[in-house]
Formats: structure tokens, C-alpha cells, sequence
């Protein structure tokens, strides 16, 4: 196993899209900046722009967190700076901003969002990567990027991520594969992210990874899974 067992990865809960609540937006800079402040290790989410930019967002459509439709990676920078998250001064970040706050403070789990020009996406945040002092690891639901890290860059702490709801995915054969993670012998993870509802996982799916539990929202459940992972990627209530 390539991670070792003081690792962040294990050693300290994660901060889901930062340290946020009803006045500190979700992705923000100031999310990832009180994560920071605290030492969490930090999960973001990344997208590529219309001009090639890459920024921290976590879901494909714009309204829930702007108020405006329309699809992100369909829109330019330019645009999306426009743009004030649930209705207060910050912004969406680009990647570039979220490892100024983090460098050498907060380790980064990095999700690349499945969307048209992944592999591009793909691309760009491995060369970026490269020349980042800081420490990270990157993550997906989609496994052909997670095999594009291991060719590219076999350095890379790199996982799967996978969830037993797969109600939104219309394809028979993705539902098996996120479900199942049928493909980890293709992609060689070394770590599991799964939903909590999930574990206990089958010992072969398992066996010489590091495995967390995704999102956890409070100590309860995080006790009744403890004996099934290594740590836990929490939202919505304080670890203090």
C-alpha cells in the first residue's frame, strides 16, 4: 500500500467543500480558508471552463449556488466571476486561488467532475499539479481519468469514488461500475471514497486500500461506521 499509516489521508477528517455554513458559502475561498486555519485537509471540486480555466464548483448547473442557469463549464471565466455565491461577496475560485489559501497549510482531495471535455480537464490539472508544493490527492467517480492520472502521473495518490445511489445514472453498465467499482483493476486506486450507506464493503473491494466514508454529518454515524474506514469527509457539525 502506497499510503502510509500516517498519512493525511487518514490521519485528520476532511472538510467537505471547506469549512462552510448558512453565511460561509460552500467552494468558497473563505470555506477553504477557515479548513486552513484549522489544519483540515480540504475536498474540492473541479470543472474547466468554456476559456480553459480550471475553478472549484461542485455541481454542473449554476442555479442552486448563483441563482442563474446554465451549465459551468459551458460558461467563461469572465463570466462566472460575475457571479456572487448564495448571495454574498465570494465567487467561484479558480484552482490557481485554492492552492495559494492551501499550500503548506491543508492537504487537498481533489474531485475531478465527470463533463464533456474531462480528459482536457484532466490534462490541465495534472500539469498543474506537477509543480504544486503542497500535498494532495486526486479523486473521481469517473474511473477513465483516474486511469489517465496512473499513466500520466503514477506518483499521484489517486482514487475511486463510488456511491450505492446510482438512481441518477442511465446507463445499466455505469450504475454496475459505480456501484461496484468493477474497473479499480483497470485504474489501480489507492484509496476508496464511498458513501457511508455503503459499509461495510466486500474484503476483495477493500483489501490494501485506504477507505473513506463520504459525507458524514455527524458523530453517530460516524461511530457506526469507524470499524469499516480509515476516515471520514464531513459537513454540518464541528469536530472541536
Amino acid at each position: 500500500m502506497r499510503i502510509p499509516n500516517d498519512h493525511w489521508l487518514i490521519c485528520k477528517p476532511i472538510a467537505h467543500r471547506g469549512l462552510w455554513n448558512d453565511s460561509v458559502p460552500e467552494n468558497s475561498l473563505l470555506a477553504y480558508e477557515k479548513a486552513a486555519q484549522k489544519n483540515y485537509p480540504v475536498e474540492i471540486d473541479v470543472y474547466l471552463t468554456k476559456d480553459n480555466r480550471i475553478v472549484s464548483f461542485h455541481d454542473n448547473t449554476l442555479r442552486r449556488m448563483t441563482g442563474v442557469d446554465g451549465l459551468i463549464y459551458e460558461k467563461s471565466y469572465d463570466e462566472l466571476k460575475t457571479l456572487r455565491l448564495n448571495n454574498t461577496e465570494y465567487t467561484i475560485p479558480l484552482l490557481e486561488e485554492v492552492l495559494s489559501v492551501c499550500k503548506g497549510r491543508s492537504p487537498l482531495l481533489i474531485e475531478i467532475k465527470d463533463q464533456p471535455r474531462g480528459k482536457e480537464l484532466t490534462e490541465k490539472l495534472i500539469a498543474v499539479l506537477k509543480n504544486y508544493k503542497g500535498d494532495f490527492a486526486v479523486q473521481s467517480f469517473n474511473p477513465s481519468y483516474i486511469r489517465q492520472v496512473r499513466k500520466s502521473a503514477p506518483h499521484f495518490i489517486r482514487g475511486i469514488l463510488a456511491t450505492t445511489d446510482v438512481s441518477g445514472i442511465k446507463s445499466a453498465i455505469k450504475r454496475r461500475i459505480v456501484r461496484k467499482m468493477s474497473l479499480n483493476f483497470w485504474i489501480k486506486p489507492d484509496f476508496i471514497s464511498y458513501n457511508y450507506h455503503g459499509y461495510p464493503l466486500p474484503e476483495k473491494k477493500v483489501r490494501k486500500k485506504v477507505c473513506l466514508a463520504w459525507t458524514v454529518t455527524s458523530y453517530a454515524i460516524w461511530d457506526q461506521i469507524k470499524p469499516y474506514i480509515d476516515n471520514i469527509i464531513f459537513e454540518g457539525f464541528s469536530l472541536d
